[in-house]
């Protein structure tokens, strides 16, 4: 009976030291993602020429809602995109295979998509993607099956769910930069352009962006808009073998790691201009109006919902906090955007649809750092969104 008892009791005392860890590790999790919110949220205010957000609430008609709980900051100056610029390839994505432009269950060739492919520029989203349909891939990244084909829905999927670079030149390459750039309701975007154009510009195995004259050349051309660099650098790597298996050797060698050093973090940050520029007002319009089923059609808004809302990623924001949400983010050196639409779970807002758009650019590399590790950006988005917690520090 005794030998019983103790042995209840040291299980007691086994789980009441459980239950005190758990407390503590939850604690003190908490305390990171508050105090990760509020460093955003005062970099947003002490940088309001380079950083964004768009909040409100809006109808069945994507209009807003006057109910007090709208944001405007810096709405209307453009702002590197990074990744986020994807929602517009897939706006016009969706549109072409509802006007019968493009077959979503077309069958394309690994081989062809990865013509786009290069390695090491993407954040293992091209892997990632192909894992997700079973398909396994070398070192590198390239499929090991190379006769393997995939739906080019599949392709869109992997786009907006691991934000392919791949990916998403294929489908510009298929759209013409003419329809990209076309996407009504983003009049004020700078041009859409190869993705890959720009990641061998910085990577180029012959010209490295290490040299600051040439990126700022670069700089001054996409200001400029003129792509010709970038075109012959995507024709090289598509159309020359030789060239192109320069590069792929280039990419897993260390002159590659000592050229990514030698170009540093503001040199990374620099590049960062030769991506697209968009506002936080025309972002947000564009999500509350695909929210609502009124961009372009029902079906094509319905359609790209279906990404939006099932990117594995955001399933503790989904589970947690809302009814329907649908996010893309852009992340690059120095830079972290996040466009958003859901339906709060509960609180004043509850069952209200709500856009949401922060865009910041040119951040320090200890805070970029410490803001992706800590993901400060998608809570202060939930918080946004709700009216609730970090919200009263914006007004």
């Amino acid at each position: 009976m005794l030998k019983n008892k103790g042995l209840k009791m040291l299980l007691w005392i086994g789980l009441s030291i459980l239950l005190v860890v758990f407390i503590v590790i939850t604690a003190f999790f908490v305390y990171k993602i508050q105090l990760r919110k509020a460093e955003l949220v005062h970099t947003i205010f002490d940088n309001p020429d380079s950083t964004a957000v768009v909040v409100y609430t809006f109808d069945s008609n994507a209009k807003l809602v006057e109910d007090g709980s709208d944001l405007f900051l810096n709405a209307d100056t453009p702002l590197i995109t990074a990744s986020m610029m994807k929602l517009v390839v897939l706006a016009a994505y969706e549109t072409a295979v509802a006007q019968g432009e493009l077959n979503p269950d077309e069958l394309i060739s690994i081989a062809d998509l990865e013509g786009y492919y290069l390695p090491k520029t993407d954040g293992n989203a091209h892997i990632s993607g192909l894992a997700s349909l079973g398909l396994k891939t070398d070192e590198l990244g390239f499929a090991l099956d190379q006769q393997a084909v995939i739906r080019l829905d599949d392709i869109a999927k992997i786009m907006i769910h691991f934000s392919g670079n791949a990916e998403t030149d294929y489908l510009i390459q298929r759209l013409g930069y003419e329809r990209v750039n076309s996407v009504i309701g983003m009049e004020h975007h700078t041009p859409i352009h190869s993705i890959l154009g720009i990641s061998l510009a910085m990577m180029d195995h012959e010209h490295s962006l290490a040299n600051n004259d040439l990126r700022q050349n670069l700089i001054r051309d996409v200001e400029q808009k003129n792509f010709a660099y970038f075109d012959n650098l995507v024709d090289l790597y598509l159309n020359n073998p030789a060239w192109r298996a320069k590069q792929i050797d280039y990419m897993r060698s260390d002159q590659y790691i000592d050229a990514a050093n030698q170009l540093g973090w503001q040199g990374q940050v620099d590049a960062g201009q030769l991506f697209p520029k968009g506002t936080a007002r025309e972002y947000a319009q564009l999500m509350a109006s695909i929210a609502s089923r009124g961009f372009v059609s029902t079906e094509v808004s319905t359609q790209i919902q279906t990404k939006l809302e099932s990117i594995p990623t955001d399933w503790p924001l989904r589970a947690f906090f809302f009814r329907r949400y649908g996010s893309k983010d852009g992340l690059t050196a120095g830079l972290i955007n996040l466009a958003s639409y859901g339906v709060p779970k509960n609180g004043t807002l509850s069952r209200q649809s709500r856009v949401s758009v922060v865009m910041t650019n040119n951040l320090p590399v200890k805070f970029w750092l410490d803001q992706v590790k800590g993901e400060g950006i998608y809570f202060i988005q939930a918080d946004l969104i709700r009216a609730k917690g970090i919200w009263t520090l914006f007004q």
